[in-house]
């Protein structure tokens, strides 16, 4: 088959009780309708019964690869070694409880051959809260600076992203500055560096909600992305007028989660 075109980064620290949703998203990649690609799995920390499953795939499909270079305890570590052993041009990522469709990297390849001017495509999501579909995130076509003001307009997930545009960018920050929101800044750091990406405005992703309306999300994982918004704005030139957005992760932290529930339209 030759060299992959496609790989796949997966970071993975599976705690649930079940390795259900664990196994469907393996499987939802290694049923794409392309298959030019590898999955590159650094696992930390999950469970026992996890790890196994992981094991139980690779053995059935030798386009999965692990990677375990010492311990890895965070996303952006994770993502960065297997960026590191990473073979294709094409970068995707995906994560250990969402559902890709099958012709997800195909449609996406095929937007990043055709339009030179984008460096990665993301897609519209369905939203799954255990089995049930919830509803649906539509994303901006084609997303401006203005658009990452009030949230982000991409699905970290259903991102496929041209290799040399993320080696560009200096990868993921590993900064502790940077937990929980390293995908958020590395966006705004692309964007920075005058790439620009996509949204297929179709569903290519199935993606599982957290529990909660806040979700594993605390105050100073907040801070991190007040403090990201901060340091990103003003390289981008939008700062003093952006502040309000700014803060905007610590008011939203601060609201009650019955509150935070009815304002995203989610039961109570």
């Amino acid at each position: 088959m030759g060299e992959p075109e496609v790989s796949v980064l997966m970071g993975v620290r599976y705690r649930r009780p079940s390795t259900g949703l664990l196994e469907r998203s393996v499987q939802s990649i290694l049923r794409q309708s392309f298959d030019r690609f590898e999955v590159l799995i650094a696992d930390d920390g999950s469970r026992e019964e996890a790890v196994k499953e992981l094991e139980k795939l690779a053995r059935r499909d030798a386009r999965i690869r692990f990677v375990r270079s010492g311990n890895l305890l965070t996303l952006s570590e994770k993502l960065n070694a297997c960026l590191r052993e990473a073979k294709g041009p094409l970068i995707a990522r995906m994560d250990d409880d969402d559902f890709s469709h099958p012709e997800r990297f195909e449609k996406q390849i095929k937007a990043l051959k055709t339009q030179k001017e984008i460096a990665f495509v993301g897609s519209n999501a369905a939203l799954y809260r255990g089995e049930a579909c919830v509803g649906t995130r539509i994303f901006p076509e084609y997303p401006e600076v203005k658009d990452f003001l009030f949230s982000q307009p991409y699905l970290h997930p259903a991102l496929m992203f041209q290799r040399e545009a993320l080696e560009a960018a200096g990868g993921y920050s590993e900064s502790p500055r940077r937990l929980l929101c390293e995908d958020y800044d590395l966006l705004l750091r692309l964007y920075e560096k005058g790439y620009r990406g996509m949204n297929l405005q179709e569903n290519l992703l199935d993606y599982t909600l957290p529990q909660t309306a806040k979700g594993s999300r605390k105050m100073r994982h907040r801070w991190n992305e007040t403090v990201t918004r901060y340091c990103r704005f003003r390289e981008l030139g939008i700062l003093p007028q952006a502040l309000p957005y700014v803060i905007k992760p610590l008011a939203v932290g601060l609201l009650p989660e019955p509150v935070l529930r009815r304002l995203k339209g989610l039961p109570l």
